[in-house]
């Protein structure tokens, strides 16, 4: 089976727990944070290392979550660990903070911008992006001088790049097809 249909299966199994248990934003913020600690080298080799006793690496998370995460989240660490897909852990973590937002018709949106926005810009930005996609955005910004100006945001696969470098080049390439179309024009006259 394919790493992502895997990944969505425990995912699914989160979230519906979690609907169920009315603990949607606690299991997704207990998921990311096992995503996280999983990614950290030193823990990421014993729970990979197959030499070292299941009962060894048990321990090891029970210390490390058990007084941090709910129990359901616990159990799916102790899962992951235990069939060996360690790596798979940022997929799971990613696929169940998609089904939240979609549960919460919500996106986040990466807006970029060649200076920062102050909180009326990054409203007015978020605003029309809400009406533009119809879903609650959080908004993360960053900083990039090389738009020179405007905005590019990057909402799921969506790109909404309304950039002055962006615009510069369509221009560009107006002005050259419109150079190639008045001497293909301009040739044929002459003929």
């Amino acid at each position: 089976m394919l790493k992502g249909a895997i990944a969505r299966r425990y995912a699914e199994a989160m979230f519906d727990l979690a609907l169920k248990q009315n603990t949607l934003d606690r299991t997704l913020g207990d998921v990311q944070e096992i995503a996280r600690l999983f990614s950290k080298h030193t823990l990421a080799y014993l729970l990979r290392e197959p030499k070292i006793p299941a009962r060894r690496k048990e321990q090891a998370l029970r210390e490390a979550l058990s007084a941090n995460v709910l129990s359901t989240s616990l159990n799916l660490a102790l899962l992951v660990v235990q069939r060996e897909l360690v790596d798979l852990m940022p997929n799971i973590a990613a696929e169940l903070q998609q089904m939240v937002f979609d549960y919460k018709n919500q996106a986040t949106a990466e807006v970029t911008t060649a200076v920062p926005l102050d909180e009326q810009q990054e409203e007015l930005v978020k605003r029309a992006l809400e009406r533009r996609t119809g879903k609650a955005i959080l908004l993360q910004t960053r900083v990039d001088p090389t738009i020179l100006g405007g905005v590019v945001a990057r909402v799921g696969d969506r790109v909404i790049d309304g950039s002055v470098r962006q615009r510069l080049e369509v221009l560009k390439r107006q002005l050259l097809n419109g150079v190639a179309t008045a001497s293909t024009d301009a040739f044929n006259i002459v003929q």
